[in-house]
């Protein structure tokens, strides 16, 4: 049975970043996520945030964020928590990247670094 998904099902937004730590960095890196996990879930249009870690290679992280719209993915990523995500992965990470939605290819981590600068 093919049913389509409720109207404010289809306008939600997910996020999904890849972060691998640099080397030295993991104990860093995860203390970082679990103290940002808090502020992203408190976000207006944050409907759920998990972070985990890639049981077959421990330096990879992935965060999932499911945003009611896009617009408040937007919202999210221009304010001050957004900053501090994209500068921890700065600092952090050796690689990070993106993917919005299920179906769609992964994208470099400018990709987030753009939607700050587009008003």
């Amino acid at each position: 049975m093919n049913r389509k998904a409720p109207k404010r099902e289809r306008l939600s937004m997910e996020l999904t970043i890849e972060i691998r730590a640099r080397p030295g960095k993991y104990r860093e890196l995860y203390q970082t996520l679990q103290a940002i996990l808090p502020t992203i879930r408190r976000e207006k249009g944050c409907r759920d945030c998990r972070i985990w870690l890639n049981v077959e290679d421990g330096e990879v992280f992935f965060v999932s964020v499911r945003w009611q719209a896009r617009e408040r993915l937007e919202h999210y990523v221009r304010s001050a928590s957004g900053a501090a995500l994209l500068g921890a992965l700065d600092v952090l990470s050796e690689t990070a990247k993106v993917r919005f939605g299920h179906d769609l290819p992964w994208e470099g981590i400018d990709s987030l670094r753009r939607m700050r600068k587009t008003p």
